[in-house]
């Protein structure tokens, strides 16, 4: 075979693969993939103060990150070693704080509402985060009710 029909061949398989996982990326960046095994959390999340934002927008660190954290999970959820049922999801708190900061201190909010920063940047001399005065958005009593899960062995 000629060294032109490898580089076309080559080419082509890494075009494929390059589609397949940004599809797979995208699909599994989906809030109704994540209750496939975090249920009680969207539960909880959907009766909270902020319904409308999705997983994502809170549990993440970047697609690649993210991604490679969830094929390990994959592999110990079928060996066994992790019940996805009963798995914390990571809360990066850096990340969901600057998610508030960009939603709740918007210039038009400011403007509107001049006390509301004054009111916080005291708060946030007291405490680094904003969940160490509010919940992230989950209603905890309600994730708190999870149980563990049952897997079928065939």
């Amino acid at each position: 075979m000629s060294s032109k029909l490898w580089l076309i061949g080559g080419t082509a398989l890494v075009v494929v693969l390059v589609i397949a996982a940004w599809g797979m990326a995208r699909q599994t960046s989906k809030d109704n993939f994540c209750v496939t095994c975090h249920a009680y959390e969207k539960v909880s999340w959907d009766h909270g103060k902020h319904p409308e934002v999705g997983c994502i927008a809170c549990h993440t660190k970047g697609v690649v990150r993210d991604k490679t954290a969830g094929m390990r999970k994959v592999f110990l959820t079928l060996t066994d070693q992790v019940d996805p049922h009963r798995d914390n999801l990571p809360s990066y708190k850096d990340k969901i704080n600057d998610n508030c900061i960009a939603c709740h201190f918007t210039e038009e909010r400011l403007a509107l509402m001049p006390f509301f920063k004054e009111r916080h940047d005291e708060y946030r001399r007291h405490t680094p985060t904003c969940m160490g005065c509010h919940e992230a958005g989950h209603v905890i009593k309600l994730r708190d009710l999870r149980q563990p899960g049952v897997r079928l062995r065939i």
